[in-house]
C-alpha cells in the first residue's frame, strides 16, 4: 500500500470516529459525495436497510444494500420529501460553491426527527492538508478543488439554522482541524 493511501486511511479513520457515534439503525442512509470507493458506505452500510452513495466519480451499481449512483449533489438530490433518514456529507462542504442549497436539499429529503451528519476541514485543515498534499503525502484532491477555505463552525451551524435544522451537536476535532455537525429535522 502507498503511502499516501495510508495516510488518507488514517484520516478517514480520524473522521469516522466522530461520526459513528452519532449514527443509529435505520432505513435509509445516503452519503453525499461518498467517493469512488464508498468507504463510509462499506464500513457503516450495515446500519441502514438500504444505503445510497451519490459522487460525480462512481459508477452506478450495487453492492449489497448499497446502491451507487453517479451524480451531482449540486443539482438536487434524487430522492422524494420526507424518504431519508440519516444524510452524511463527509468533507465535501468545502467542495461545493453554494453549500446552502445542499442544505435545502437535505432538509426535504429528511423524514421528521431525521439527522445530517457533516464534517469539514476547518480554514486550518484545508491549510494542513494542502500542505499534506504539497509533500504527496495525499492525493484525494485535485488542485483547486477546494472551493471554500474558511470553513468555521459559526458558518456551517448558520447554514443549518437558516434551512430549519435543529444543531444538534457542533464541535471541532483533530485539535481543530476538522468540524462536526449533527443537524436534526424537527
Amino acid at each position: 500500500m502507498a503511502l499516501h493511501e495510508r495516510v488518507e486511511g488514517f484520516i478517514h479513520f480520524l473522521r469516522y470516529r466522530q461520526v459513528c457515534e452519532h449514527l443509529r439503525p435505520c432505513e435509509r442512509m445516503v452519503d453525499l459525495g461518498c467517493g469512488e470507493t464508498y468507504r463510509f458506505l462499506k464500513k457503516f452500510g450495515h446500519l441502514a436497510r438500504e444505503c445510497w452513495g451519490l459522487d460525480v466519480t462512481v459508477n452506478d451499481g450495487k453492492d449489497e444494500n448499497v446502491f451507487l449512483r453517479e451524480f451531482d449533489v449540486t443539482k438536487g438530490l434524487p430522492f422524494a420529501e420526507k424518504t431519508v433518514d440519516i444524510v452524511t456529507c463527509l468533507a465535501v462542504l468545502e467542495h461545493i460553491e453554494d453549500p446552502i442549497s445542499i442544505f435545502r436539499e437535505i432538509l426535504r429529503i429528511l423524514k421528521p426527527g431525521g439527522r445530517l451528519i457533516v464534517t469539514t476541514p476547518s480554514r486550518w485543515g484545508i491549510l494542513a492538508h494542502e500542505a499534506l498534499r504539497f509533500f504527496r503525502l495525499v492525493q484525494d484532491v485535485a488542485p483547486g478543488e477546494h472551493k471554500d477555505f474558511n470553513m468555521t463552525r459559526g458558518k456551517i451551524s448558520s447554514w443549518c439554522q437558516e434551512t430549519g435544522l435543529y444543531v444538534e451537536a457542533l464541535r471541532s476535532f483533530e485539535f481543530g482541524l476538522n468540524i462536526i455537525l449533527v443537524g436534526r429535522k424537527p
